[in-house]
C-alpha cells in the first residue's frame, strides 16, 4: 500500500515541477521584452517647413555726408528719430555760399549788359559795310566781341547755378524715409565736404531678412518666387515669439560651394517695427505642401547606415522597415516608400537597447 502511494505521488510531483518551470520561463520571457511606445501611421497633408538662422537687413540704407564744408549751424533731428523723405536734418552755415551766389549773380548781370551792347554794335556795323563806311575787319571784330560776350554770359550763368547748388547743399534733407542712427555731432562743429559722416538712415519698413538653405531647396525657392507662394515666418532668436510673416523675393545668383548652401531674402512689412537691422532671427521657410502623405511622429524615424527607417512590430518583435524621408514640420514627419505601413504601429522613442529582432511589449504613454 505504501509503495502504491509513493508511485502515485511521484508523477504528480513531476507534473507540478514541469508546470512551474513553464510558468517561470513564460514570466521570464515577458519580463525580458523591452517596453516600447507606439503610434499609428496615418495619412494627411503636411507643409514642409525648413528652419534656419537669418539676419534682418535694412531695405535701404544711406550714410549722410555733407557736400560742402562749413560750421554746423543746426541739428534738426535727434538720435533714433523716424524721419520722412525730404525732412530737414542739418543746416550748415549758408553765409559764405550765399555771398558767392550774390557775387555770381552780379557778375552775370554785368556780362548780360556787355553782351547786349556788343550785339547792338555788331548789328549797327553790318549795314555800314556795304556802303564802305566801315571796314570788314571792324565788322568782324564787333561780331567777335558779341560772341565772346555771349559765351561769358553762359559761363557766368553756369557759375551762378553752381553757387546756388552749393548754397542749397548747406540744407541737408533726408533722401529716404527711415530711422536715424545715433548722432555724434552737435551744432557748432566744423564739417568737411565728402568726409564727415553726419548720420546713417536705415529704412526698416519694409525690411529684409536674409537666410541660407541647403542647395537641395533651390528648386523650392525658385518655385516660391515664381508662384508668389514662398511664405516665411520669422521668430525671435530663441524661437519663442513670432515676429512677422513675409515672402521670398530674392535668391542669390551663386551657390556657396564651400557650404553647399544658397542665400535667399524675404521681405516683411515690419509693421510695427519689431525687426531691427543686424538682428539675428529664426526663419521658418515653407518649402512645399505635401498631400496624402504617410505621417509619423518625428521620434519614430531612425537613421541607419543604409538610410532612414522605422521600427515596426512583427510577432512581438522589432523589425526594421526602410522608408523615404519627405520632410518635417515640428514633431511630424512625412515618409514614403512603404504604403503597407498605413494603419501600422511604429515604435516611437526607440530604447537604446532596441535592435532588429528584439522582443518588445507595447505600453501606453
Amino acid at each position: 500500500m505504501m509503495r502504491l502511494r509513493q508511485s502515485l505521488l511521484l508523477p504528480a510531483a513531476m507534473l507540478l515541477l514541469l508546470t512551474g518551470c513553464a510558468d517561470h520561463q513564460q514570466h521570464h520571457s515577458k519580463d525580458s521584452a523591452l517596453p516600447v511606445e507606439t503610434a499609428v501611421v496615418h495619412t494627411g497633408d503636411l507643409p514642409i517647413v525648413v528652419n534656419t538662422l537669418g539676419q534682418a537687413v535694412a531695405s535701404h540704407s544711406v550714410t549722410i555726408t555733407p557736400q560742402v564744408s562749413g560750421i554746423l549751424q543746426n541739428v534738426a533731428v535727434h538720435s533714433g528719430q523716424v524721419v520722412q523723405k525730404g525732412q530737414l536734418l542739418f543746416q550748415i552755415d549758408p553765409a559764405t555760399p550765399a555771398a558767392q551766389v550774390a557775387e555770381d549773380r552780379a557778375n552775370l548781370q554785368g556780362e548780360i549788359a556787355q553782351e547786349q551792347y556788343d550785339e547792338a554794335q555788331a548789328k549797327a556795323y553790318a549795314p555800314l559795310l556795304s556802303k564802305e563806311y566801315v571796314t570788314r575787319q571792324t565788322v568782324q571784330q564787333a561780331e567777335a566781341q558779341a560772341n565772346t560776350a555771349a559765351a561769358t554770359v553762359e559761363a557766368d550763368r553756369a557759375a551762378l547755378q553752381a553757387a546756388q547748388i552749393t548754397l542749397a547743399e548747406t540744407r541737408i534733407t533726408a533722401p529716404i524715409s527711415g530711422s536715424v542712427g545715433i548722432l555724434s555731432l552737435k551744432s557748432g562743429n566744423l564739417v568737411t565736404a565728402n568726409s564727415t559722416q553726419l548720420v546713417t538712415i536705415n529704412q526698416i519698413q519694409p525690411i529684409y531678412v536674409q537666410f541660407s538653405l541647403p542647395e537641395t531647396y533651390l528648386n523650392d525657392l525658385h518655385a516660391a518666387i515664381s508662384q508668389h507662394s514662398g511664405q516665411v515666418q520669422v521668430w525671435d532668436e530663441n524661437h519663442h515669439s513670432r515676429i512677422g510673416t513675409g515672402t521670398v523675393t530674392v535668391i542669390d545668383n551663386t551657390v556657396n560651394t564651400a557650404s553647399a548652401t544658397v542665400t535667399a531674402r524675404a521681405t516683411l512689412s515690419n509693421q510695427p517695427a519689431r525687426l531691427w537691422p543686424g538682428e539675428y532671427v529664426q526663419v521658418d521657410f515653407t518649402a512645399r505642401q505635401l498631400h496624402d502623405a504617410l505621417i509619423i511622429p518625428a521620434n519614430a524615424l531612425q537613421q541607419g547606415v543604409s538610410g532612414p527607417f522605422v521600427y515596426i512590430i512583427k510577432d512581438h518583435k522589432a523589425a526594421m522597415q526602410p522608408v523615404q524621408f519627405l520632410g518635417q514640420n515640428g514633431n511630424r514627419v512625412a515618409i514614403a516608400g512603404a504604403k503597407h505601413l498605413l494603419g501600422a504601429q511604429v515604435i516611437v522613442g526607440a530604447p537604446t537597447r532596441l535592435h532588429p529582432g528584439s522582443a518588445v511589449r507595447v505600453i501606453k504613454p
